[in-house]
């Protein structure tokens, strides 16, 4: 019942949406752009938000938004976990513990929209700028690891803010997509667009971020960076495809790829942790 629901909903939205396109070109520009950058983020949990309470650090002004940071451990080696798409920080409790113990100090950042951060939306260039932002207050950072959306905007912050990446020696990208355009397909899939309708939403995408999505490539963005860099993805991930990280390691040049099966895109056990550790730590 509730799929059905769901459908019905969707396809409502696509409807609406396609009949704006013809007689409100422009509220469908803001309200359609404003959905495909909704994470629709799922609430904290108790017990996720006790063990965020124990990290909490400083705030940061992103695009007028406020970024909750976090801190654990007083290592002498820096790292900074980076979350996807509806996630947040608490993801990485295991990783966290883990590393506080092997003489890290590990930091954290909801991204904007999610998490214990303020916003109503997220995009690669809006990552990106959080990024940057946490690494700039944070410059001793080296290491950096990211699942998701947030390893797209960890691509794209490499190559967009070189000057600012000096530090960073070695990086790790679990489950990322691969291309901007694909949040466009899936969307016109799940909601029934039609063309004119997405032109008229990639439209709106170019004027706010100031390229086309067919610019937001992860591979083409690699094809110059020297950072050591470990991919990972899951040969049976249904969220990204993992045929985008093999192309990311074929532009990358110091990478490594790591397929994995039977995990799906949240990638979670305790040997590719250890192969994340390991890869970090050697």
């Amino acid at each position: 019942m509730r799929k059905k629901i769901k459908k019905i909903i969707q396809k409502s939205v696509g409807y609406y949406f396609n009949a704006l396109a013809y007689v409100s070109p422009k509220t469908l520009e803001k309200q359609g752009f404003q959905l495909f950058c909704n994470p629709m983020a799922k609430t904290i949990k108790t017990h996720q938000l006790q063990f965020l309470e124990k990290g909490k650090n400083e705030i940061l002004i992103v695009e007028n938004e406020k970024i909750q940071t976090y801190k654990w451990g007083n290592g002498s080696k820096k790292i900074v976990f980076i979350h996807g798409w509806a996630s947040h920080s608490f993801r990485w409790k295991s990783y966290i513990e883990n590393l506080i113990e092997n003489d890290f100090t590990v930091y954290a950042f909801d991204a904007p929209a999610h998490g214990l951060s303020t916003g109503k939306m997220l995009h690669v260039v809006l990552y990106g700028k959080a990024i940057n932002q946490m690494l700039l207050q944070n410059q001793e950072i080296e290491y950096m690891v990211s699942h998701s959306i947030g390893g797209f905007a960890t691509t794209y912050w490499l190559q967009h803010y070189k000057n600012n990446a000096q530090n960073i020696k070695k990086v790790v990208i679990m489950g990322a997509p691969g291309e901007a355009k694909d949040f466009f397909d899936f969307y016109q899939s799940i909601l029934g667009l039609s063309q004119k309708a997405i032109e008229i939403i990639s439209r709106s995408f170019t004027k706010r971020l100031g390229h086309e999505p067919s610019y937001f490539s992860a591979s083409k963005f690699a094809t110059d960076l020297e950072k050591d860099c470990l991919i990972i993805h899951d040969k049976e991930d249904k969220d990204t495809n993992p045929n985008y990280s093999i192309e990311l390691h074929k532009n990358w040049n110091k990478s490594q790829l790591i397929l994995t099966e039977g995990l799906g895109h949240n990638l979670k056990s305790k040997n590719l942790e250890q192969k994340v550790i390991d890869f970090i730590l050697n």
